[in-house]
């Protein structure tokens, strides 16, 4: 029998596990926005390579504990072990590197394509960068620009599913206690519209506040370093309600999704 979800106690249940984890993760997330503020500042200032190395090494160890910590605190006998989970959270990052590098690079070459393609403006590497963005205002109000546009939606819709379809591989590797990653792909098929629709208030509304928030924060904050520093850490925290609502959809579809343990056999009968 197929398994089915349903968008609204997805949605509910990411938000109760949201609020669950929200005190036995904070020392991590702190840690999380430390290095992230310590990363910012690193990159702004003549400390070199290995200062922001560093930050973003622990940025990411903090990250992989925040996980670690708040899926075994969201399913029940969760193995919940950390180099598995952080072996997968590196294959999900290089895979979504991967694609989106060619992705945006499509889309970052696309423009001057098509700006030339309609004549109006002819652009070559020595154009003035004012030239240009008056060329790329001036390209969206005709037709060349609706190819643009369609074109990424189609880029965020391409990185949008896969996103979806590896939603349960932090839950899984967790639950399972070793790295699972593209062994989930098939769990969700069939069940995207759902899980596509619950994100939109687990994850994009979440996203896109956070993105909001961090940059009147960022228009606020002096241009110095200890500025830079709490630009950072703040827009980790910032994140906080997409990263945890994340952690409990994603626990919440696994419980639901996750392959049928085994019928015990019967003992055999002695002789």
């Amino acid at each position: 029998m197929t398994t089915r979800l349903a968008i609204f106690p997805l949605i509910s249940a990411a938000w109760s596990g949201a609020g669950r984890l929200l005190v036995p993760t904070a020392p991590w997330l702190i840690l999380f926005a430390l290095a992230a503020g310590l990363y910012s500042f690193a990159l702004r200032s003549q400390s070199g390579l290995w200062l922001p190395l560093g930050a973003a090494m622990l940025a990411f160890l903090a990250g992989t504990e925040l996980s670690r910590r708040a899926y075994q605190r969201l399913i029940p006998g969760a193995a919940a072990k950390f180099l598995p989970l952080a072996h997968a959270n590196l294959a999900a990052y290089a895979a979504f590197l991967f694609i989106g590098f060619f992705v945006v690079f499509f889309l970052m070459m696309l423009p001057g394509i098509l700006i030339n393609e309609a004549g109006q403006y002819q652009l070559n590497d020595e154009s003035d960068p004012a030239l240009v963005r008056e060329a790329f205002i001036a390209l969206l109000g005709t037709p060349y620009g609706a190819v643009f546009i369609a074109c990424c939606a189609v880029g965020a819709g391409l990185l949008g599913w896969i996103a979806l379809r590896l939603t349960l591989y932090g839950a899984a590797t967790s639950a399972l206690g070793k790295a699972q990653v593209f062994r989930t792909w098939g769990r969700t098929k069939g069940h995207l519209k759902t899980l596509g629709l619950a994100s939109l208030a687990t994850h994009i509304l979440p996203f896109a506040l956070g993105v909001a928030v961090n940059g009147a924060l960022h228009r606020a904050l002096p241009d110095t370093g200890l500025g830079h520093f709490t630009g950072g850490a703040a827009g980790v925290l910032v994140f906080a309600p997409f990263l945890l609502a994340g952690h409990g959809m994603a626990a919440a579809a696994w419980e639901r999704l996750k392959p049928a343990e085994p019928a015990p056999e019967p003992p055999s009968s002695g002789d």
